[in-house]
């Protein structure tokens, strides 16, 4: 694959990942790290609720991208024998099956986000873990099988990193830019309920990650001497640092909170955070976007599946 062939399909790719974390983290922010039945945080509800709507639209529009990346690569030509292979792609592949079932999803999604009601929210989160567990079902996980436990635990990855890093980006959406339109107990609340949840989570990303990785990269060469290799090994970095700012929040900054000066310490380093994890998927997204050592054999054999 030329520097070309990888860098647009991983941007839109990048794009996706970035919007179905604000969509999984801002679901779940409102649903159970926001205090409910409290007026005062109407406006951080609205927000959560335009956010994830709008990342609902972004995944509509990198649905299509990626749908005609994956027809690019299943006939080997150009975009335009791309786009007249795109309905065979869809209508004939386990990727178009998969993908239609994703569309669909997209689609109730749009649907439900309009709702305000708590229900509402809650059905989206469960379509939302179903678009999760699409990108794992047409993913290099896919590849050992549907019901194989790679797909499984890549999902449980990929649900655990989106609720963990997108339920920051969602705190940096609401509560970073209007604390001071959140009561201060509250903002405790909200904060020790997400530092609970996001330890769960980090647990469950570097169980998976440690099987993932075991999975997909053969031997500790491999870090270095191919782009997957070389992706993941900056990846696992930069979500360690995450992980150190985050324990910094947890065991110096929550138990000072309501302090002077410690609301905005915390503001800052869940910036902070959230910018990494940015960078992060974007690693993610060359990741996709790669061939690992293991599935190279694989891969010469795709074009054989459309035909």
């Amino acid at each position: 694959m030329t520097l070309h062939e990888l860098v647009l399909p991983a941007i839109s790719r990048w794009l996706g990942l970035l919007a179905l974390a604000t969509l999984i983290g801002g679901l779940v922010v409102d649903l159970l790290v926001v205090p409910r039945g409290v007026a005062a945080l109407a406006g951080a509800r609205e927000s959560l609720r335009r956010w994830t709507t709008a990342a609902v639209v972004v995944l509509i529009l990198t649905w299509a991208t990626d749908a005609i990346a994956r027809a690019r690569i299943m006939s080997g030509g150009d975009l335009g024998q791309a786009m007249a292979a795109l309905p065979l792609v869809l209508t004939r592949t386990h990727f178009g099956a998969i993908w239609i079932a994703r569309a669909v999803a997209l689609a109730l999604l749009l649907i439900v986000s309009a709702s305000r009601a708590a229900a509402a929210r809650a059905l989206g989160l469960a379509l939302s873990l179903g678009v999760a567990l699409t990108s794992s079902l047409t993913g290099h996980a896919a590849d050992f099988g549907d019901l194989s436990p790679s797909v499984l635990i890549d999902w449980l990855h990929g649900v655990a990193a989106t609720t963990w890093t997108g339920g920051l980006f969602a705190l940096v959406l609401t509560m970073g830019r209007a604390r001071d339109a959140w009561p201060s107990e509250l903002g405790r609340v909200a904060a020790r309920r997400f530092s609970r949840l996001a330890g769960y989570c980090v647990v469950l990303v570097l169980t998976s990650g440690i099987y993932n990785a075991w999975v997909e990269v053969p031997s500790f060469a491999a870090l270095w001497t191919t782009t997957y290799g070389g992706a993941l090994a900056i990846k696992i970095a930069l979500a360690l640092a995450i992980v150190a700012i985050g324990a910094v929040n947890r065991y110096r900054v929550l138990p000072r909170l309501g302090a002077k000066g410690a609301g905005v310490t915390l503001s800052r380093l869940v910036a902070r955070e959230a910018l990494i994890a940015i960078v992060v998927f974007g690693c993610t997204a060359v990741l996709a976007e790669s061939t690992p050592k293991r599935h190279e054999s694989h891969m010469s054999h795709i074009g054989a599946r459309l035909y």
